[in-house]
This record gives structure tokens, sequence and C-alpha cells, in this order.
């Protein structure tokens, strides 16, 4: 293995079972860490001996941090009923110049091969992750480690938690971007025939994924507790070179299941770095009952020296005093409307709303039964309340309690709410492109609101918009569409009513927004006229003004005695231009009249006819420099006199046209 740039790249010593291979680690990833200077010494992969065609992998002693840097990952955790096994979700996001860095690294794990180190990642190499990566993933350590027992800090098999190979399923987002503009045919020996390869220094985003594979229960597994949770247990991970990252565990519904101690330890290296930075974890329990617990991880990857070890200790004991969960003030009240927008699953409270509506020193739940089939109340991983609305069903009415995770509840305090879709929405775009307009029809959940909305594009706001009262009949507004570029969008809106929580939420209404042409002036100058010469006449400047509505980059380019220029400079929504005549003076041509062009980046071209004067005529005769001998005696060059000629000339012909 030899350094290049930041990272490292394999020796054509390598095979190219183990470059196949290594490509695979997309998955999960290549970083210039120090573990892969040893991959030369201790090969992942080579040919089962008498069969060419098979591959002995062997990743083991490796871990996803080994191998990728990654901006952000979340790692979500099911435990399933029998203690034994669980599901595995993990997805990773690698943004901007990281991005550019992975597709660097995997192309030059290719050196020597076709197509390999050569600036360029294709499909061909991403179809190579998705077949031969669950191999690889199947020997990683998981780090985690779980035993029953009185707590500890130490002691623990990392690899306790170990993945199933069958059960792993892997995905790619964006390693090789479709329709990208750099995009080309691959080049290289043997491609597959729709091979396509883009640069490696490409920055679209990407992500990773890890999941249970189709057809599989679990992709995890390890030693069985013994009691299924009920006797006390300890959750360990080691956590070094996590450098931002969520885990998440969900375990199986257990009465009384809480966390009750957390610690973090580390090696206390010689640079006097810690882990005292880790927080202690989130927790919450979900509508049936289940502990959700989520550690938030980040760490300094520079530090190779430091190790941390996270050590979660769980019980099912009660508690020497437990509390009943008590409504606060911020609970809304009975006969509060809920509204949804129909049919799905809405979000209908974030956790710093939500949790603050009970309080329970061992957390607490809420748990909601509806008058109607289909309806239920759930939470997301970081406790955001979620309310799912089935098909055919317009309203209902929910009773709903503050239940901890031992059970304790007041039946008699509970809060009755209604769940109901509030109104439905069509849309059409005007034909300029200005505005959108929307129709809003009340569904009868309240007897009116206020309503507001917005033009959303990939987080770009469009103008504000008006706020409308809805009451028993439909009602229409103007959305403006100022600063969404041409395309589909979104509406980001809200609605207000009495006895109602707010209603915020984003929708599509598959709209498209038509491009508009860019918008170009020209300046004139002190003496009313579109450009100005120079001093010698052969040459004039212009400048001037020029947007686009959609606010898309815009070129411009001129034409001039049938030449096309370029010349552009653009700052903000100024532009200028110094045109030369050169071109005219050798055919002859005394029209300088130009066309000017500006095109934006949908191709929408504007043009503009700009009506040039002709240049001043100066009639004082022209003296022509003495001739003088330099240091050797030598006559100007040939080139210098017809230069001095060709002026004359130009002159003398501007003379002739004016007479």
């Amino acid at each position: 293995m030899k350094a290049k740039g930041n990272r490292y790249v394999m020796t054509p010593r390598l095979q190219a079972p183990l470059l196949s291979l290594l490509l695979a680690l997309l998955m999960v990833g290549v970083t210039s860490s120090p573990v892969l200077t040893s991959l030369q010494d201790t090969p992942l992969v080579a040919p089962t001996e008498g069969r060419q065609d098979t591959l002995d992998v062997d990743c083991s002693g490796y871990t996803f941090e080994d191998l990728f840097e990654y901006d952000f990952a979340l790692f979500e955790l099911e435990i399933l009923d029998d203690w034994a096994t669980g599901d595995m979700y993990a997805n990773a996001w690698v943004n901007g110049s990281n991005s550019a860095i992975v597709r660097d690294n995997l192309d030059g794990l290719f050196e020597g091969l076709p197509g390999g180190d050569n600036e360029w990642i294709s499909t061909d190499e991403r179809d190579a992750v998705r077949s031969i990566g669950p191999k690889c993933i199947a020997d990683m350590e998981t780090r985690l480690g779980m035993r029953e027992g009185i707590p500890h800090s130490g002691g623990v098999d990392w690899n306790d938690f170990e993945f199933v190979e069958d059960g792993i399923g892997l995905d790619e987002v964006n390693l090789v971007p479709e329709g990208h503009q750099d995009a080309r045919q691959c080049t290289n020996f043997g491609a597959a025939s729709d091979c396509q390869e883009v640069p490696t220094s490409t920055t679209d985003d990407m992500e990773i994924s890890l999941f249970v594979a189709d057809g599989q229960t679990n992709n995890v597994r390890w030693d069985q507790l013994p009691n299924g949770g009920v006797s006390n247990f300890t959750l360990a991970m080691n956590i070094s070179n996590m450098s931002n990252a969520a885990l998440v565990v969900t375990f199986p519904v257990l009465q009384g299941l809480r966390i009750y101690d957390f610690r973090v330890v580390d090696n206390q290296p010689e640079s006097g770095q810690t882990c005292d930075h880790i927080g202690e974890p989130s927790f919450m329990y979900l509508p049936d009952g289940a502990l959700k617990v989520t550690q938030l991880v980040s760490f300094d990857r520079t530090q190779w020296d430091l190790e941390c070890n996270m050590f979660m200790d769980f019980t099912t004991q009660e508690p020497e005093a437990n509390d009943i969960p008590m409504w606060t003030q911020t609970t809304p009240d009975n006969g509060t409307k809920i509204p949804t927008s129909g049919t799905g699953t809405w979000l209908f409270a974030t956790a710093e709303t939500g949790n603050a509506w009970a309080t329970d020193n061992n957390g607490w739940s809420l748990q909601c039964a509806f008058d109607e089939d289909g309806w239920s109340v759930t939470t997301n991983v970081i406790g955001d309340f979620f309310v799912t609305q089935p098909a055919g069903s317009s309203q209902s009415t929910a009773t709903c309690h503050a239940v901890d995770p031992l059970g304790a509840v007041d039946e008699n305090d509970s809060r009755t709410w209604t769940f109901g879709t509030l109104y439905t929405a069509t849309g059409t775009v005007d034909d300029d492109g200005k505005n959108a307009r929307l129709t809003i029809t009340p569904a009868g959940l309240v007897n009116e609101f206020l309503f507001t909305a917005r033009a959303s594009q990939n987080g770009q706001l469009g103008g504000e918009g008006e706020t409308i009262t809805v009451a028993s009949s439909p009602a229409m507004t103007a959305v403006s569409l100022t600063n969404i570029r041409p395309g589909s969008f979104q509406f980001s809106v809200n609605a207000q009513a009495s006895n109602m929580l707010p209603h915020a939420v984003d929708f599509s209404l598959g709209l498209t927004k038509p491009n508009s042409p860019p918008v170009v002036s020209v300046a004139v100058n002190f003496d009313g006229e579109n450009a100005t010469w120079d001093e010698s006449q052969l040459k004039f400047e212009m400048y001037g003004l020029v947007s686009d509505p959609d606010l898309e980059t815009v070129t411009m380019s001129l034409t001039i005695c049938g030449a096309e220029y370029q010349g552009f400079t653009i700052d903000g929504i100024n532009w200028a231009v110094e045109v030369s005549t050169a071109i005219c003076l050798a055919n002859g041509l005394t029209n300088y009249d130009v066309v000017i062009k500006a095109v934006d980046e949908s191709g929408e071209p504007t043009t503009l006819s700009v009506g040039i004067p002709a240049p001043v005529v100066d009639d004082t005769p022209i003296v022509s420099p003495p001739l003088t001998e330099d240091d050797g005696g030598a006559l100007p060059s040939l080139s210098f006199l017809a230069t001095i000629c060709m002026l004359g000339v130009a002159v003398l012909h501007r003379r002739k046209v004016e007479e």
C-alpha cells in the first residue's frame, strides 16, 4: 500500500479478488485510517483453494469506523422478543467534499486493474458493493455486548453481538449520481455495456444503508439472556472513533424495564484525552410500553490513542417509590381538536412540546384508545408524537392517559381529544409562473380556521403569502413563487383555530413552475448613447443590468459584424463588456450594432438589439514616430511597421466613409 494525497491506495501486489472485496467495503466506508496500512500484510480475501470463482472473505477485526468516516450515522437496533436476535438498521450520510474523498478512495483501491485509479467511479464498481458486501460485514465486529448480572464496567466480549450474513441487506444512494452532467460511458476494457462513470471529484451527497434483507427476520444475534431481560443486565458498547452518530435501541415490551445507571470509561492515554464529553442517554416509552433508549456520540477521530467504552445498566426492579404520572398545565384541554391532512401518519406534537404534557420521574408514554378502528398514536426516534389515520375515516375521538414504565396511571385523569382531517387542497400555477393558486376545502373538523401557505423547494421558501380565513366553503389563496426555481415544488402551510393544536405540514400537489427568461437592460452614458468608445476608437465598452426571475445563473454573449463574442463580466446584477471592432474592420463593415443574448441555466434565452454609434472621427493628422536605431543599429521590426500602416489605413477608411 502506498500513500496518495490524504488516502491509501493498493499496490499492484494485491490481487483482484482483494480489490473487489475492498470496493464492497463502501458499505462500511473507506478512509485514511491507520487500520488500512495493515491490509497488505493481512489479506481480507483470497480465492478458495480449488475453486477460483469463490471468494474466502475475512474482515474479522474490523469495524465500520475503521474503514469509513461519515458525516453522521444512525444505528437503530430492535431487540426481538427472544432476547437473542435483533434487527439493525444503519444509515450513514456522506456530504460534499467528504463524498468526493470517498469516491476517490474507492477508485484508488482498483489501481492496476482496468478502469481502476483513473479518477472515475463506475456503476460496475457500485454493483460489486452490493454483491459481496454482506460477506465482509458478517465478519466485522459490532462492538456491542450484553450480559446479565451485577453492573460491570469491563470484560465485555465486544463481539457478543454478531452480524448474520444471510440477514444483511445493503444499498447505497448516489454513489454514481444518475443523470450527472459529467457522466460518461465507461471506457475501460471489460466494462458492462450499460456501465456509466462519473469523476471522483463529484461532490453530490451520498448515503450508505444496512438493513434486514428481504425474506429474513434478523441480521444480528448474540448469546441469549437466560432470563429474557427480567434480571438486571448491562448493555455495553465501544464508541471509539464514532465521529458523529446516534445509537437507538428498542427493547421488547417488559413490565417495569428501566435504565438506572450509565457511565463512560476510557483508557486514560498519555495524551490526556478523555471521554467526559459523552452525555447520558435519553429514553422514552412507546405507546405499547416498549423502552427506547437513544445515545448520541461524538468523537475526535484524530485521537487514535483514546478508547471509550459506554455502559448502560437496566433493571425491572421497582424503585423504592413510584409516582403516578401527572398532567401539566401545557396539556391540551379536553375537547381539543388535533388536525391531520387526511389518510396517513402525521406529526401533531414535537418531542419538546409533547413530552412536557406530563411528568414522571421514571418517564411516561401516551396511550390513547380511539372510538374507531385503525387510528393510533406513536412516537419516533427522537420522541416526536404522530397520529396514524386510516383510509375511509375523517375523524375519531380518543381517550388518552399518561402511563409510566411500571404501569402506574391515574385512570380517573384522562384527556379526550378529537383527531381528524382539517381540509383538502387542490392547486394550479399561473401561466406566467409568478403565483400558484391553492383552493382549500374545509373538512368540518372546526368551524373556521386561519390558513397561510408558502412555496418550498429544496429548503428554499418562496415569497410570504397572505393569511386567509377558511370557514364553511372553499377558499382560494395566491402563493408567490418568488425565489422558486423552475421545476417541481411543494407547499409549507400553517393553520390555526381556537381549541385546536397548531397545524404545520408540507405537502406536494405535483405542480411545476415554468421557466421565465432572464431580464437584461443596457445603460446609457453621459451622452445618452449605449456605448463608449476608447481613445483608439478601435473598441467600445458597454454595461447594464441582468437578472433572472427564477434566480438561475445567467450567461451572456453578443453578436457583432456576424461574429459571436463572450467576454462579459457579470457581478451580481451588473454586467460590463469591452468589444473590439477588429472583425468589422477586417471585413470592411461600419455598422457596429450588436445583439446581446442572455441565457439562464434552463436554456431560456433573452435577446436585445442595441444600436452602437459610429466612433467620432479625429481629423488630427497622424505623425509617424521617427525611426531610430537600437543598440545594434537595427531598424524597427517589420511587424511594428505593419501595425503603423494598418492603423493609418483604418483612419483613412473612416475619413472616406464620413466624406
